[in-house]
């Protein structure tokens, strides 16, 4: 419906400066009347010639403000109301301390108040959004069904589009329910609010009062790290309870315990320490977590998960050699060609036994450390190899041969055992603790060298794991590698031991099956029995004068990976774009094989969720070796992937099959307190007009004018001076002035 209203208007309205300056004008015209007629003795005429004055003035200066008349027509029309809901992560956090998450609070605020909507929107042109760092349009259904996954929210950038929006008339009202927990770092809003012309309302889901939380704030730590290298992590935990007070900080691997620590929290803030020592390749996760203390509204913010990918920096070798020899000097050869290797080698020159005619001082080089090395150093050592090494006369006693087990089972170690006349039963090991973690099995009693030690020649035959497995893989190709390892030549001298544990993989044997290279899983640690002291002999096939053969030094070189679990030995591998993830997010997977096809179909890879339920991962092949897969992750915690391809590499599960580990947990800055800040909300509400309140309360309270919006259409202006009658008027006052002045007899 249109509607026409008049009203005066000033076509030239003056500014403040015209306004002053025609003020002071005033003035001087009144000055100047009143003193141009001081000589005029009736007061009834000076008092017609000033008025007359003031008149003609104010006629004229009428005339230069242009005033008139405009007829204006209006339209009447339905204002524009945005109502906006928060997106971000932190409202499905609980709103009170029953628990309640805000996000369904909001839901259900929204499904009370239908009755107020409806209405509203009789009244005006409603639109819904959906917000963290920028408005989304959407409807009151689709907002009835979201989930919140904004991973932050940035209020002074909705500020800013709603400003845009009022700007161009979109806008006329708004409705912002939120828990204002904006992380921006935008708490001061005044410079978003400048030329904001229209009201804002808040209501916020949060009933409770959140200053009991503490809160796990920042954890300090390297993403890589070396391996068997200890680096520090330092978490900082916060709280807003004004109270000074101590808290148990605990660290874990998986659902294993590292270490608790105790925090003394003091204004509002505390730093615990630890240290951690990787003892095994890859990537490593890690939790720390805080009690729950009474009255949290927040318990989300307690636990928190960190990662770290442990590296090589150098594998760092003790060998041990019972005297010098051929094969002693080449395997020491190949290993310092190896950059990635820190060797410490000790030499055995003579035995105590040995009969010498001269000092000890004269004779000792350097004393063999026993106590430094198998008391205080081992760990910090990858390998361990004894090569024709009779520990007896060297001062190596039962506790010296017991840390070397708890070496290898408990910390994470490996241990090699090369043959010769003082290794396995030559050496008498068989009666030492240390037969418990060799892969092959010793005997008892001593026996003599002929029982022990076979002078005869040899051919190694790949064993069935030993064709596939990638210690024994010198040449990529499955059968070019057994061309080459039957070319490869004989060798001489072979421990003969009783057999293999039931758990250790054969590589290698003899034509009559007796093992030349077996290999084992013990607990934490690997360990490898290498049953001859003629390798060296490998060391001149493909190899030119004065080097090291490629097959020879990739053997050991392998090897050595193999002890460290080193990803690249794997026949296959998997890996995810990102190692932490928000709730809703997309996981992408890629899982490469050695082979072709290696994958059986049958065999897919399974996602193995934090409470241990698995799932199998659809897969697609991009190439003959290459598959890829794309998964939504929604559950907090720790998710595993693992994939065991089925095929005939099976009989070694070490290294033909693969996981990956992602944490998944919601945006940080989402869940680190204070998660809601109703002071932003009222202070929005107070200086545009608006109101403050909480979803206890009704929408109908925010009183929200249904008046209707007035549009011009169009006017019509009647200018007032510009005909004869003020003309007229204007001559009238300044002739009738001119006139009396004469008469009176003034000038």
């Amino acid at each position: 419906m249109e509607t026409a209203i008049n009203r005066f208007i000033l076509l030239n309205p003056p500014s403040v400066l015209e306004g002053i300056l025609f003020l002071l004008l005033l003035i001087l015209v009144l000055y100047g009347s009143l003193r141009s007629t001081r000589l005029l003795a009736s007061s009834k005429k000076r008092a017609v010639i000033v008025s007359l004055h003031l008149l003609s003035f104010l006629l004229i200066i009428f005339i230069l403000f242009n005033p008139g008349f405009r007829v204006e027509h209006y339209k009447e029309e339905k204002r524009n109301l945005a109502i906006l809901v928060d997106n971000s992560w932190s409202m499905n956090l609980p709103g009170d301390i029953d628990g309640n998450v805000r996000a369904e609070k909001v839901k259900n605020y929204l499904e009370q108040n239908e009755d107020f909507l409806s209405q509203i929107e009789k009244n005006f042109y409603v639109e819904y959004f959906l917000f963290d760092q920028e408005l989304k349009p959407i409807s009151l259904d689709s907002i009835l069904k979201n989930k919140p996954d904004g991973t932050t929210t940035k209020i002074g950038k909705v500020l800013e589009e709603l400003r845009d929006k009022g700007k161009k008339g979109e806008l006329d009202v708004a409705i912002i329910i939120t828990d204002g927990a904006d992380n921006a770092e935008s708490t001061n809003m005044d410079d978003k609010l400048e030329d904001l012309d229209f009201a804002i309302n808040t209501v916020s889901p949060v009933t409770e009062d959140g200053r009991n939380d503490v809160w796990i704030d920042d954890i300090i730590s390297s993403e890589v790290t070396f391996l068997r290298y200890p680096y520090s992590i330092e978490v900082v935990i916060k709280t807003s309870r004004p109270e000074n007070f101590k808290i148990p900080v605990t660290l874990y691997e998986k659902d294993k315990l590292i270490s608790i620590k105790e925090a003394s929290i003091k204004s509002s803030e505390a730093r615990v320490e630890f240290e951690i020592k990787p003892l095994s390749l890859g990537r490593k996760i890690y939790t720390v977590s805080i009690p729950i203390l009474s009255e949290e509204l927040i318990v989300e913010n307690n636990q928190r998960s960190f990662f770290t990918d442990v590296i090589i920096n150098k594998i760092r070798v003790l060998h041990v050699a019972g005297s010098p020899s051929w094969d002693v000097k080449f395997l020491r050869k190949a290993l310092k060609r190896n950059p990635s290797i820190d060797l410490v080698s000790f030499y055995i020159l003579r035995d105590p036994s040995d009969l010498v005619f001269a000092s000890e001082r004269e004779l000792s080089l350097i004393p063999f450390p026993v106590n430094e090395i198998f008391s205080k150093e081992l760990d910090t050592f990858d390998v361990v190899i004894f090569q024709d090494f009779h520990f007896q006369p060297y001062g190596i006693f039962g506790f010296h041969l017991k840390n070397l087990k708890d070496y290898v089972s408990k910390d994470g170690g490996a241990f090699l055992m090369i043959g010769g006349r003082n290794s396995f039963n030559s050496g008498d090991y068989g009666r030492t603790i240390i037969s418990d973690i060799l892969p092959v099995e010793l005997d008892y009693l001593p026996k003599t060298l002929s029982e022990t030690i076979s002078n005869q020649e040899f051919h190694p035959e790949l064993t069935a794991i030993g064709k596939n497995h990638p210690i024994t893989r010198i040449v990529p190709n499955k059968d070019e590698n057994e061309k080459h390892w039957n070319a490869m030549p004989e060798l001489e001298g072979l421990n003969i031991v009783r057999g293999l544990n039931q758990s250790a993989m054969p590589l290698l044997s003899t034509a009559n099956g007796q093992p030349v290279l077996a290999v084992e899983n013990i607990d934490r640690g690997k360990v490898a029995a290498f049953m001859s002291d003629s390798s060296w002999k490998w060391n001149f096939v493909l190899g030119s004068e004065g080097n090291v053969s490629p097959h020879y030094e990739k053997f050991w070189n392998r090897l050595f990976l193999w002890f460290l679990n080193d990803p690249e030995l794997k026949d296959i591998k998997i890996k995810t774009d990102k190692p932490i993830y928000n709730p809703g997010e997309k996981a992408k997977i890629e899982i490469s094989t050695l082979e072709d096809d290696f994958i059986n179909p049958n065999r897919l890879p399974s996602l193995i969720y934090p409470n241990g339920e698995e799932e199998e991962i659809e897969l697609e092949r991009t190439s003959p070796n290459r598959l890829r897969a794309e998964i939504e992750v929604g559950e907090d915690g720790i998710h595993k992937i693992s994939i065991n391809p089925g095929s005939e590499s099976s009989l070694y599960n070490d290294l033909n099959s693969d996981e990956a580990i992602f944490i998944v947990e919601p945006p940080e800055n989402e869940i680190r307190g204070p998660t809601a800040n109703e002071n932003i909300l009222k202070s929005l509400a107070e200086k545009t007009g608006g109101k403050y309140i909480t979803t206890d309360q009704g929408l109908q309270e925010l009183n929200i004018s249904t008046s209707k919006k007035k549009t011009v259409t169009g006017y019509k202006t009647i200018k007032l001076w510009d005909n004869p009658l003020t003309m007229l008027v204007l001559v009238g006052l300044l002739s009738s002035e001119w006139l009396l002045r004469r008469r009176w007899g003034l000038k």
